[in-house]
């Protein structure tokens, strides 16, 4: 019988392993994404997607695909770093630098936030940021810039337009239940 029962949790406890790793197999890679900061812009089926970069890139590697100054913010709350960044030619060219975060009591979070830069001509607005009713936003005033700010729990996002580009940071890890809206906007104040 106990023989029976150590089996059982080793047959379980692989099925848990391979339930909680998405079903893949180490050697298939996941897509990551940029964020979108237009929904009414994304493709409807598949065929009409557009190429996506799943490349991880330097701050210069990036820079020189899209043509343009990467801004990047001088001041990351603790734990944070710069993990990579991404490129997306089409519809329209941006760039999204992914921050990671190394919690002291939760270890590594993986993506803490991400912050997306577009031409600001090339950039469509979303008619859905600030909710349904475009009243879900808080406007802050940082400097001579406005920032909109929403809380959508569990995420934060900012968005903003500063030297002739569009902005947006999403925050989608950190510790359960807490917000970090004061350290963002530290963040999006020392964007150079």
């Amino acid at each position: 019988m106990k023989r029976s029962s150590l089996s059982d949790l080793l047959a379980v406890s692989i099925f848990m392993a391979w339930l909680l790793s998405g079903c893949t197999s180490p050697s298939t890679p996941i897509p990551i994404e940029p964020t979108q900061t237009n929904v009414s812009s994304q493709p409807t089926n598949e065929s009409d997607a557009p190429p996506q970069s799943d490349e991880h890139y330097s701050i210069t590697e990036v820079e020189e695909l899209a043509g343009f100054d990467v801004k990047e913010p001088v001041y990351l709350p603790d734990g944070v770093s710069f993990e990579y960044a991404t490129y997306q030619k089409s519809p329209y060219p941006n760039v999204t630098l992914h921050f990671k975060l190394v919690h002291k009591t939760y270890g590594d979070m993986g993506v803490f936030f991400q912050i997306v830069q577009e031409p600001q001509a090339e950039a469509m607005p979303n008619p859905n940021a600030c909710g349904t009713s475009g009243t879900d936003c808080e406007a802050i005033q940082i400097g001579d810039m406005t920032v909109k700010y929403r809380l959508s729990a569990p995420t934060e996002s900012l968005m903003w337009d500063a030297d002739g580009f569009s902005f947006q940071l999403l925050r989608t890890a950190g510790e359960p239940n807490k917000t970090y809206k004061d350290e963002l906007l530290k963040v999006v104040g020392s964007i150079k």
